[in-house]
């Protein structure tokens, strides 16, 4: 008798456990945030280097096209943008504390939203391997409003070891660049597919 109840307890115990397990995977889907789900074109300004110092070169378009895509994979409708707009030379500090009149400048002037990747540090070294490292800045902005929606930041990191990775020294920049723009996006909602899709 008390093998059986012994057996009885241990299987409601492994079932209560299972099903607070599996409870806790099939968590709700939250409704997409609204101002996102509003967002009918964002448009990526071209890239703000701010770095300070002597500075390792950057293919500025291939970041701004990096970014287009990582938006894209979001279920974003965006495109790149040519210019800046009327805003002139800018720091990574006009955008952190930005005003509704000096937003409205962004971009092209029929544009709403607008997004600007800044260039904080990208560095790759060689050792017995190679190693890149990197950090960006993000900011949303709707025009019509002049309203910061959405800021982020982003670091990434990439290497390869051995004589390999010690020929690979420049490649690691561009790696790190990538991932520092997965880890800044991720923070932005992905909308749901459309009914189309």
């Amino acid at each position: 008798m008390r093998q059986a109840l012994k057996y009885v307890s241990m299987a409601l115990l492994l079932t209560a456990i299972f099903g607070v397990e599996c409870a806790a995977k099939k968590k709700p889907k939250l409704p997409p945030d609204p101002k996102f789900m509003a967002i009918q074109n964002i448009l990526v300004l071209p890239l703000v280097d701010s770095r300070v110092g002597e500075k390792a070169s950057v293919n500025k378009n291939k970041l701004q096209a990096s970014a287009v895509n990582a938006l894209k994979r979001k279920r974003y409708p965006v495109t790149a943008a040519s210019t800046s707009g009327e805003m002139g030379q800018a720091v990574e500090e006009d955008f952190q504390d930005a005003k509704p009149e000096w937003v409205k400048k962004l971009g092209p002037a029929d544009a709403r939203w607008v997004i600007v990747v800044c260039l904080r540090d990208v560095i790759s070294k060689m050792t017995f391997g190679s190693a890149g490292n990197a950090e960006v800045s993000g900011y949303l902005f709707d025009k019509e409003s002049g309203e910061l929606v959405w800021k982020g930041k982003g670091v990434g990191q990439a290497g390869q070891g051995g004589l390999l990775g010690m020929t690979m020294k420049g490649a690691m920049k561009g790696e790190a660049l990538d991932a520092a723009l997965y880890d800044l996006f991720s923070s932005i909602p992905t909308r749901p597919k459309s009914t189309k899709e």
